[in-house]
């Protein structure tokens, strides 16, 4: 399954950049109903910038979200370090099955 995601800098990390990515991704995700398996995570990387990833199911409610922000297709990522920030607590469950 294709996951998306948008690397931040360090710079765009101290410039608030996540603030509104998180907030325009909690809007597409209540005009979508909340689906379950509809998620977006982050993983702090070594340079102090921090990946969004992007659930599979994000394609199919919030493909104009991805393609405005410039998330790209990329393959799962590592369930170590991720954190929820948008999306159902469950959601590790439909990861890890």
């Amino acid at each position: 399954m294709t996951w998306y995601l948008l690397t931040l800098n360090a710079e765009d990390v101290a410039a608030g950049k996540i603030a509104p990515i998180k907030d325009a991704f909690t809007a597409a995700f209540r005009a979508a109903g909340g689906p379950r398996a509809m998620a977006l995570f982050q993983k702090v990387n070594d340079v102090g910038g921090v990946e969004l990833f992007f659930t599979p199911d994000c394609g199919n409610f919030a493909s104009d979200f991805l393609t405005e922000i410039g998330a790209t297709p990329c393959p799962g990522p590592a369930l170590a370090g991720l954190e929820l920030l948008v999306g159902h607590n469950e959601i590790t469950y439909y990861l890890t099955t």
